[in-house]
């Protein structure tokens, strides 16, 4: 273990995150410069980092940091990986959560990057389960600052560009959404299918975006149980949805390259690497379906949107219910009730 002494030469400078909401605290990047160094980017894997006080310089830090490396492997080019905002308010849906990770895979996604403020005792020995397969990453994530008062919702932005450098190696394309949300294709069975099919719609193939964004439409949980489920799921029994979508920035979710991102924002990508783009995903090839307990803005009676019965999630119904049924069997014997 080596560590790099950057700040006291003073070739550092911070950046804050754009997406703050104007309260008092903001994630900020330190970004450390290695040009005029005689350090290549490569030689700073495996270093130690830290962030310490001008006015106790000689303290020993406490906050070190590895260094990760975020040159992209060979073959993963369709390999998708997810990230969430934290978990807080002792998050507790651990049935819900099963059929969101099992959809998802089934979806094409094979690892999950979750970020802990609280949770309750059965979805941590749940992400206990999933992250002994392999599938989860999962890191404290405990803030002294009061959330939506003086950092937006448990500093979510710094989570989300956390997990665009934690992914950067492995992942071939990012995944940005919540755990209420499922990005849904209309057309293929998958979203590694739907991403590439979407890339090698633009001629030439330099011109193709790095990012793609998903409109989101509200299936409220409030609404009538589908006479047609065929399954006790949430994306089985929930299909009415808003008739018109949000338009793309306000509520979408994306996914991207991370290779060809600098900064991330919740609805969209706030910084590309130079001569990336984003383009929005007509409804007709994917939509955010976002399976919401409450009412949007809180007043607004939920009950009287216009809506429409919507059933694309249930192509995958009968393979998800055998998945979850099988996943639940192994977590009871896992897990304490």
């Amino acid at each position: 273990m080596f560590a790099f002494n950057f700040l006291l030469d003073g070739k550092y400078f911070f950046q804050a995150i754009r997406e703050n909401w104007n309260l008092k605290y903001s994630a900020t990047y330190v970004l450390c410069l290695l040009h005029d160094t005689g350090v290549k980017p490569q030689e700073t894997v495996g270093a130690s980092i830290s962030v310490v006080s001008a006015n106790s310089p000689t303290r020993p830090p406490t906050n070190l940091l590895i260094v990760l490396d975020t040159e992209p492997r060979n073959g993963i080019e369709e390999t998708l990986h997810i990230c969430v905002k934290p978990f807080h308010f002792s998050y507790a849906r651990d049935d819900w959560l099963i059929e969101w990770f099992e959809l998802n895979r089934l979806l094409g996604a094979s690892h999950f990057y979750m970020y802990n403020e609280s949770l309750s005792a059965s979805v941590g020995c749940l992400l206990e389960h999933y992250r002994r397969q392999g599938m989860v990453t999962l890191l404290p994530w405990k803030l002294p600052i009061i959330s939506k008062i003086e950092i937006r919702t448990e500093g979510q932005f710094a989570a989300f560009n956390d997990c665009l450098y934690r992914s950067m190696r492995n992942a071939g394309w990012l995944l940005v959404i919540d755990v209420d949300e499922v990005v849904v294709p209309r057309r293929e069975r998958n979203l590694p299918a739907l991403l590439t099919a979407l890339r090698a719609s633009y001629s030439p193939p330099s011109k193709a975006p790095a990012a793609f964004l998903f409109r989101n439409a509200f299936f409220y949980l409030r609404w009538e149980n589908d006479p047609e489920a065929g399954a006790p799921l949430v994306t089985a029994r929930k299909t009415r949805r808003w008739v018109t979508p949000h338009v793309l920035k306000n509520r979408s979710k994306y996914a991207l390259r991370p290779r060809d991102a600098v900064e991330l924002g919740n609805h969209f990508v706030w910084e590309h690497a130079p001569g990336a783009t984003s383009a929005g995903v007509p409804p007709e090839r994917a939509l955010l379906h976002h399976y919401r307990i409450a009412c949007e803005y809180g007043g607004m009676n939920c009950l009287t949107v216009p809506s429409i019965v919507d059933r694309t999630a249930h192509r995958w119904t009968e393979e998800l219910l055998q998945r979850v049924n099988i996943e639940k069997a192994q977590v009871t014997r896992s897990c304490p009730a």
